[in-house]
Formats: structure tokens, sequence, C-alpha cells
């Protein structure tokens, strides 16, 4: 029987060896698929446009149509190109709606985070009902920052976000300092975390069980980050189509994470002492600092309510679109992640959301089985995909509108008149995001959380400067003064907090 057994299990053994190389093969494929779609993409694309191969170098014939000669044979008709102007660069259309404005702003914010772990609020606020407050303020607090920044965009109609408004009222070198900082370090930073996120969950369905190789998981993340960068330079409109399903898909996950709690307390199994009044607050937090950490958390979660600034030369209507989008978007972010709360709170005591790592898929698990823990990892997957093609979408436009200024660049300002995509850009934030793969991007989160929330106080700042050095200006949104002077206030606390902080 030894003999049989020793024997059997060396044949499983071969045969999960030869299964896992397989798969492996496989996934090799995909990704060298992927990788030559992406090379052929942008050569078909610059090639199109009047770009020459010389050498082993593809550099562009004709950059852009300011300088070049209406005669010239190597420039196209103007009356040719969609969104030419006179004697100036391609414009980006405006084709998004409210309602595909509102779909950009849900989905960049809705990333992973809120599905994976929100410990780091918990375990700061010390009980349920403070978290669900903690939440629900920074939900508030997120869409007056968007009102806000909805004044300034549509008073300098202008794509590139803080960009413009800081550029108009401080000058090029603190704007180009913004740029620099948001372009290639902040954002693409967010993203590839995202990238990695999704490639773990993806790798755990492709080897459930089984022991994955870290490079492993940053080769699927660099496949997604290619096929969204395919993506993108192909089609502005399927990008935000895109967004607009993968919204959809984040309900339907919020809705299916209440199902679940829902489903727990019917058994009789649920946490209900979470939402009693006598109980709900047992064991918070006494101190500030732990409250102004908790929020801090939170708002990473919202880091995306601005994605509508940086787009606003393809907004319909930006006067009503910006406004409007930007609050119904924040609306629905706000609500899902205070029922996803809600939901965790049903299944779980504070403790056990503290020590989990993967509470939505542990959610899943717990009420419906496998098949459950099944559905939140798709849903999660499908969240990923739509952060990561929103936000590539988002700062791609950043470094295209930035470059139109001549702060980076000229040839990052490129416009494809055919797809209507800045390739260019997107290549750049493509080549950022392998560069953070590469490095521990957790380090680095933080610290360039500070810098982000330090170019917030620095817009808020301007909007307060134009109130008195331009009261004349039309302005189509204006919010209160005080309110402004109050934001200004919360961004700074936000700067100075994680520097007195033991944790941070």
């Amino acid at each position: 029987v030894s003999t049989q057994s020793t024997g059997s299990s060396g044949i499983n053994a071969e045969y999960g060896k030869q299964w896992y190389q397989r798969r492996v093969r496989v996934l090799r494929t995909i990704i060298l698929i992927l990788c030559h779609t992406f090379t052929l993409t942008v050569f078909c694309a610059f090639k199109f446009e009047k770009f020459r191969l010389l050498g082993r170098s593809i550099r562009p014939v004709v950059m852009t149509y300011a300088h070049a000669d209406e005669n010239s044979p190597l420039c196209p008709l103007k009356k040719d190109i969609p969104g030419l102007e006179s004697g100036g660069l391609p414009k980006l259309q405006r084709t998004i709606g409210i309602l595909s404005a509102s779909a950009i702003v849900f989905g960049n914010c809705v990333g992973a985070g809120i599905f994976i772990s929100p410990k780091g609020v918990y375990e700061k606020a010390g009980s349920a009902g403070a978290g669900l407050l903690v939440w629900a303020m920074a939900g508030t607090l997120a869409t007056l920052c968007t009102l806000a920044y909805a004044e300034l965009g549509c008073m300098m109609q202008e794509s590139g976000g803080e960009f413009v408004y800081i550029k108009k009222t401080y000058g090029p070198l603190p704007a180009f300092l913004f740029s620099f900082c948001n372009a290639f370090l902040i954002k693409p930073a967010g993203l590839a975390v995202v990238s990695l996120t999704f490639a773990e969950y993806f790798a755990s369905l492709l080897w459930s069980g089984a022991p994955i190789n870290p490079s492993m998981i940053k080769v699927i993340a660099a496949c997604f980050i290619v096929l969204i960068g395919v993506m993108n330079c192909l089609s502005s409109n399927a990008i935000v189509k895109f967004c607009s399903i993968s919204s959809f898909l984040k309900l339907a996950l919020v809705a299916f994470l209440l199902a679940s709690g829902i489903a727990i307390i019917i058994k009789g199994k649920g946490k209900l002492e979470n939402f009693k009044l006598d109980t709900t607050f047992e064991g918070s937090s006494s101190s500030p600092a732990d409250y102004g950490l908790a929020f801090y958390f939170c708002m990473f979660s919202f880091q995306s309510w601005n994605s509508l600034n940086y787009m606003t030369e393809e907004l319909k209507n930006p006067t009503r679109t910006l406004p409007l989008g930007g609050f119904m978007g924040l609306l629905g972010v706000a609500l899902s992640y205070v029922l996803a709360n809600v939901a965790y709170l049903m299944l779980f005591s504070v403790t056990q959301i503290i020590q989990s790592g993967t509470i939505a898929m542990d959610s899943g698990y717990m009420a419906f089985g496998r098949v459950g823990e099944l559905i939140m990892c798709l849903g999660l997957l499908a969240s990923c995909l739509g952060c990561q093609a929103g936000g590539m979408f988002c700062v791609a436009r950043n470094i295209q509108s930035t470059a139109e200024q001549d702060i980076f660049p000229k040839w990052m300002a490129y416009i494809s008149p055919s797809l209507n995509t800045p390739i260019p850009a997107v290549i750049m934030v493509v080549l950022c995001e392998f560069l953070y793969l590469l490095v521990d991007v957790n380090l680095l989160i933080p610290c360039l959380g500070t810098v982000e929330w330090f170019f917030y106080a620095v817009t808020f700042s301007v909007l307060i400067y134009l109130r008195y050095k331009e009261p004349k200006t039309p302005r189509p949104v204006k919010i209160p003064l005080v309110l402004a002077f109050g934001l200004f206030c919360v961004t700074v606390t936000f700067v100075i907090l994680p520097l007195f902080s033991p944790d941070s």
C-alpha cells in the first residue's frame, strides 16, 4: 500500500508539474501576442499619420501642423482632418455626455481597494459606527471638492486639471512641478498597484491553490498594462463605453455584497451588534490623529474625484456636464462605499475585518461558498479593468494638454487625427507603469499621496485668489467662499497630519 501510495503521489506530482508548465506556455504566448499587438498598433498609427521610418527609429516628419506648409505634400488638408483648427493642432472631440462623465468618475474611483481590505479605516477608528461615519464624511468631502473644481473648470475650459489653474495663477514653474509629479509619479504609481492587484487575482484563477512566482505576477501585470494601452491608443469612445460597462459591473458587485450580508443574517449568523446604538461605537478611538489617518485612508479610495477636469475639452457642454457628471459620479461612489462597508459589518466583526486581507472574497465565500468567492474574484478583475482603463485615459490627457502648453516636449501633444487619441502620451503612461512594477509601489504610495494633497491645497488657494483677483469673471458654477476656505484648511491638514504620525 505504501509503495502504491508513493507511486500515485509521484504520478500526481508529475501531472501537476506538466499542467503548470502548459499554463505557463499558454500565458507566455498570450503575453507575446499582446506585446506584438501593442507594437503593431503604435507603428501603424504613427505610419498612417505621416510618420517615416528612418534607420531603426520612428520619428515624425510633421509632428504638429502649426508650422507646416498647407501646400506641402506632407501636410494633409485641414478640412479632411476632424477637429483640426486653422493654424493649430488636431483638437479632441467633445463626445462625453453627463452619463458617460459620471461613469468615468465612478469607474476611476471605485478600484479594487474597497473590495479588498478596508482594515486601515477600522483599525484607526476602532469601531463599526466610527468607521461608517468616517466613510460617509470622506464621501461628502470628495463631493464638495468636485464642486469646487467644477467652478475652476467652468471658468477655464481647458483640459489639464490643476496644471491649467496653477499655471494661470502662479506661473509655469509650479505648474510644471505639479504636472511632472502627477503624470509621471502619483497617477502611474496608483495604476501600477491596480495592475498588480489584477495580476494577483488573475493568477489565483489560473493556479488555484498553487504557489505563484512573484515574477509571474509582474509579467501578468505588464501584459494587462499593454492590453489597456492598446485600447487607449485605438479608441477614446471604446474606453468611455468600457468604463460605463465596468461601472455597472461594480454596482452589481456591491449589490452582491449586500446580498451576501442579507443571506447571512437570514441564516441567523449576521453580526447585528455592529448596528445597535448601544454597541456600534464600542472601542472607538479617542485620538484625533487616529481619525485623521482613518480619513486619510478613506480619501485614497476617492482620489480620482477630479477626473473630469483632465478632459474638459472632450465634454459636451462643460458648464453643465462638469458639475453634474462629477456630482452624480461621486454620489454613486460614496453610496457604494457605504453600502459595501454595511455588507462587511453584516458578515464580520471589526476585529475580523482588520485581520482579513481579502475581505470581499471572504464575504462571498462565507455566504455562498466557492461559487460566491469566484463571483467576487471575477468582479474584482472587472473593477481593476475599468479603473486602469479610465485612469490611463485621464493621465494621458493630462500629459497631452501639458505638452500643448510647451511644458513637456511638444511631441507628447500629438493627437492622431483619425483615431482621435493622444498616442505618445498613452505610451508614456505605459512606460511609467512598467518602471513602477520594478519597485515596491506600496512604499511609495503614502509619500506620493502627501504630495498629491499638497497640490490640492495649492489649487484651492487658486480658487480663493481668483475670487479676489478676478471677481467679475463669469462663473457658471460658484461655491460659497467659506466652503473654499474650509476645503483649503482640510487639504493642508492632510499634508501636515502624516508628518506627526508614528505609523506614517
